[in-house]
């Protein structure tokens, strides 16, 4: 993992690796978007092509998430959660509203940053179990990292007299459970999904 993260933001791997993550994410929005024109040629609702355009790369989102959440640092790991809204049930939102990742992105590292866990590959991503477990793995090594993550993945947030910060925290409340549960992760098509653990 990186030792000196000072030097390792200015060196120039760290640059490289931005940019091609950054052109790499635009492709898959670029094959996204046009699959969801292929789903509204074949008659499909709006709503209906933009799921099962999301579904067509599934696996390469997956892996492409599994990597920046690795190598971006804890906090901005969590202001990343902590923005995510409505991501969609196969995660079509995540894909289309695409500042939170390029930002967590440009904060990520050629190597990881926290947790020796590496990222998948599209086929593996691509199998539900396979994601689960990665994901409550990924989950259970975040919030090893200390209190402030115990809290942000905690069912019920904390006492704040900030309205502000109640409710970031209570979006992450919404968001962290479907990281946290493999019956969540066995039907979700993403990182992100709009799923809630009762």
């Amino acid at each position: 993992m990186i030792s000196d993260p000072i030097e390792m933001e200015a060196a120039p791997e760290t640059a490289s690796f931005r940019h091609y993550r950054r052109r790499k994410w635009q492709a898959l929005r670029v094959r996204y978007e046009e699959a969801v024109a292929g789903a509204r040629m074949l008659g499909m609702g709006d709503e209906e092509a933009r799921k099962v355009a999301a579904r067509t790369v599934r696996g390469d989102i997956r892996a492409f998430m599994s990597e920046i959440l690795t190598r971006a640092p804890v906090p901005a790991v969590l202001e990343f959660l902590a923005a995510g809204r409505d991501w969609g049930t196969a995660g079509e939102r995540l894909i289309e509203q695409t500042e939170a990742v390029t930002e967590l992105l440009d904060s990520a590292y050629p190597r990881p940053t926290w947790t020796e866990l590496g990222p998948l590959t599209p086929q593996v991503a691509e199998n539900d179990a396979q994601w689960s477990a990665w994901a409550v793995t990924w989950t259970a090594a975040l919030r090893a990292t200390g209190p402030e993550a115990e809290r942000a993945l905690a069912h019920e947030p904390a006492a704040s007299t900030s309205s502000e910060t109640s409710g970031q925290t209570s979006t992450l409340r919404r968001w962290a459970p479907w990281l946290a549960s493999a019956a969540a992760m066995i039907s979700a098509t993403t990182i992100l999904v709009a799923a809630t653990r009762e």
